[in-house]
């Protein structure tokens, strides 16, 4: 441990509210690792919510780990947040892991830590490894060699299990430990899986895919706050998971199955006691407006006091008090995401919104006086053509003319996700998608459109 980390750490947990810390004596110590920087992490509902439930138990000590950008080469020790120890001496490594291209990141904590990114080359003289979060369940086989055990799904209830078991058998073998945590429905341990026949795959155990029963048995709301994150003003309540509009590309549409919501009075109870730390509520959903009380819901958090946020709005049927609540809100942007520019393509996608709803939603934008309006597109969609691509510029530049202030759109390059319809469908060829990103970018530039284009070779 360096001073200049301890120094740093302790400005970190000075402006948290929030923080757990725990003697370990006799305690199950916990890593909850989060694979990117602190202030990308912080923003996870997952980490705080998997930090509270550890916690909850008072025979474990559960400390955050961030990834420390450059930190390997640096020579730096890999620390824990709250206490500062060195993270090999920690019993179990618990990752949440949201995103694909954190994955490299997994990879350099270990090295930093000093610990075998393998798993083969890890006994019980290192610490047991564990991952979940939808970044490892759509998808769980490049990062298997790594882990010890994969949590496939939703990780609520699963934690008093797991918890039960580390104490239980954590002092055996490490093969005995495996053993255990293989005969927990959710629970993948790679070692212990054979490889696969495709001849006789239907003989290899089916791993079920956990998903909360009851939603409203946990707490989905921030229970930490800092300023130094995305999110840093926000008390975030996560009001419904799942979606059961089918859309053919999203991952969280089909991952997150079946969709459930929380009830009105205890997103009204949670609210009131962020309110406490925090005058702004951010609302999240795979789809906010399907919540069946979400305008009632809008109206009282209002009355409440509160300034609301969305990340983005669906438009069939958008929903006009929570947009009013917004707006009222300061809310600079409202971002909408018709996802194809044609009726056919979104037809195709199972986007069931209509042409007339996108651009009504552009009316009340421009009625409410929002700043900016932006529309979020996908390009290279299963079937897409370039008639698709001059349906896009067509919507926006109709959108350009019925909103007078800034128009921003943006055009990602789609990629499958595997466990939706559109798994095994092949990507887009750069060359395609730069040539119809250009098309994009000349044809709305001269109207005053802002276009953000990602980058194909990132995707």
């Amino acid at each position: 441990m360096t001073w200049t980390q301890t120094v740093e750490a302790n400005n970190i947990l000075s402006k948290e509210i929030g923080t757990v810390v725990k003697d370990w004596g006799g305690k199950l110590p916990i890593a909850l690792a989060y694979p990117n920087t602190y202030y990308v992490g912080m923003s996870s509902l997952a980490l705080q919510i998997l930090y509270r439930r550890f916690n909850e138990h008072r025979q474990v000590v559960c400390e955050r780990v961030f990834w420390d950008k450059g930190g390997e080469k640096a020579g730096r020790p890999l620390l824990s947040l709250e206490t500062q120890q060195p993270v090999d001496e920690f019993a179990v490594w618990a990752f949440t892991i949201s995103y694909e291209m954190d994955y490299f990141n997994v990879v350099e904590m270990l090295r930093q830590a000093g610990v075998p990114p393998l798993a083969a080359d890890r006994d019980e003289r290192w610490p047991l490894l564990i991952a979940g979060g939808p970044g490892i369940t759509m998808n769980p086989e490049p990062m298997a060699p790594f882990f010890d055990a994969i949590v496939i799904g939703e990780g609520e209830e699963i934690v008093d299990v797991l918890v039960g078991t580390l104490i239980d058998v954590g002092d055996e073998d490490r093969g005995d430990l495996l053993a255990a945590l293989d005969r927990i429905d959710g629970v993948y341990v790679p070692q212990l899986v054979p490889p696969i026949d495709l001849r006789d795959a239907g003989q290899q155990r089916q791993i079920k895919r956990l998903w909360v029963r009851q939603l409203e048995r946990f707490p989905t709301v921030s229970s930490l706050y800092t300023p130094d994150t995305e999110f840093g003003g926000l008390h975030l309540m996560e009001i419904a998971r799942g979606c059961g509009r089918g859309c053919r590309f999203c991952l969280a549409g089909y991952v997150y199955r079946p969709p459930r919501e929380q009830p009105l009075e205890l997103l009204l109870d949670w609210a009131k006691g962020g309110l406490r730390h925090r005058d702004k509520i951010g609302l999240i959903s795979a789809a906010v407006s399907d919540h069946t009380q979400i305008d009632e819901l809008a109206i009282r958090l209002r009355a409440m006091g509160a300034r609301l946020s969305v990340s983005s709005m669906r438009v069939d049927p958008i929903s006009v008090p929570l947009v009013e609540a917004l707006r009222a809100s300061g809310t600079q942007t409202l971002t909408i995401a018709p996802e194809a520019g044609s009726q056919r393509l979104r037809d195709v996608i199972n986007k069931t919104q209509t042409q007339q709803q996108i651009l009504d939603a552009v009316d009340l934008a421009e009625r409410l006086d929002f700043p900016q309006l932006k529309l979020y597109f996908m390009i290279g969609h299963p079937t897409e053509t370039d008639d698709d691509i001059q349906g896009l510029v067509d919507l926006t530049v109709e959108a350009r003319r019925r909103f007078r202030r800034r128009l921003v759109i943006n055009a990602t390059p789609y990629v499958p996700k595997a466990h939706t319809p559109f798994m095994w469908e092949g990507m887009t060829d750069i060359a395609t998608f730069e040539r119809r990103q250009k098309v994009i970018q000349r044809s709305l530039g001269k109207h005053h459109v802002a276009v953000r284009a990602d980058s194909p070779q990132w995707a």
